[in-house]
């Protein structure tokens, strides 16, 4: 019988022990592998069917006439969307809006309050107030922007109030417009001057450039006191570009100078397992489409050539 030197014995036993050990690493790196994969897809299962959830959420908000729902409204097993909504209802006199502009783009501010159906109406008493006396100052443009943004003004107001007793009834509606640029000579675009470091600031934005437009001596002496009369401007954004969109908003300064809600925030969270998902959309009220701000009117017949 042959016999293995003292110092080679129990290396048989080292190798094996050496191969189950690698073998078994790879399999442990295998299964948590595999389990970190199944771990993610689920995750991002979980986040797809959350995000489809809260737009589920805000599509509802939508049909319902921006309707909050008391509860989370369950879609499946384990997925559920819970809607908040809220009135924009402006505070202090003063109204940022929501989005960023770039050139071209529009903001409405409304001065008339709107009931459930979307009409028009004038109710301080029921919480639905309107503009009046006699100020509305109009903020423009961020601190550090390299850009001198202009704007472009478009008043409409109504001094018969026709579309506060009748609704839907703009027959009386009027138009004035106003522009206004820092940078006007330079351009010469005849647009009319502007305010610098003025102190415009609504909630933490600051803004670089102010207009003010006097109800009374700028639009119409009757609207300076006719509840219902001034009823909307649209604010259109001119030289700013996509990488430095330009804010806007407006305060208004009088002693009834009262703004009223602009829109409803619709904030949609859905849930799906352990994920969840949250979606912001601002509503405003429905307006005139843009392209009405710029249309050919003939008295006569126009014929294409």
């Amino acid at each position: 019988m042959r016999y293995l030197p003292n110092n080679q014995q129990g290396q048989a036993l080292l190798i094996v022990l050496l191969t189950l050990a690698a073998t078994l690493t790879v399999v442990l790196s295998v299964v948590s592998r595999s389990v970190t994969d199944i771990t993610v897809s689920t995750y991002e299962e979980d986040a797809l069917r959350a995000f489809s959830a809260a737009e589920a959420g805000i599509e509802e908000a939508l049909l319902k006439g921006t309707t909050q729902d008391p509860e989370p409204v369950p879609i499946e097993n384990d997925v559920e969307y819970d809607v908040k909504v809220e009135d924009k209802t402006v505070t202090d006199k003063r109204y940022r809006y929501p989005k960023d502009l770039v050139s071209g783009e529009t903001a409405t501010f409304w001065f008339v309050s709107h009931d459930a159906n979307g009409n028009l109406i004038c109710d301080s008493t029921a919480g639905k107030p309107c503009f009046i006396k006699n100020t509305l100052n109009l903020c423009w443009g961020n601190p550090t922007a390299s850009v001198v943004p202009a704007i472009e003004v478009t008043y409409y107001y109504d001094t018969s109030s026709g579309s506060m007793t009748i609704p839907n009834n703009f027959t009386n509606v009027k138009v004035k417009r106003f522009a206004f640029d820092e940078n006007h000579s330079a351009r010469g675009n005849n647009f009319n001057d502007t305010i610098i470091g003025s102190g415009c600031t609504i909630g933490s934005d600051q803004f670089r450039y102010r207009a003010n437009i006097n109800v009374n001596t700028d639009v119409a002496p009757s609207c300076d006191s006719n509840s219902g009369c001034s009823i909307m401007a649209k604010i259109r954004m001119y030289y700013a570009t996509a990488a430095e969109p330009q804010r806007i908003g407006m305060w208004t300064t009088g002693p009834a100078s009262d703004i009223p809600s602009q829109g409803f925030l619709i904030d949609s969270k859905g849930s799906a397992g352990e994920s969840t998902r949250r979606i912001n959309v601002f509503q405003s009220f429905p307006e005139p489409p843009s392209f009405f701000d710029a249309t050919v009117f003939s008295r006569q017949d126009l014929v294409k050539n």
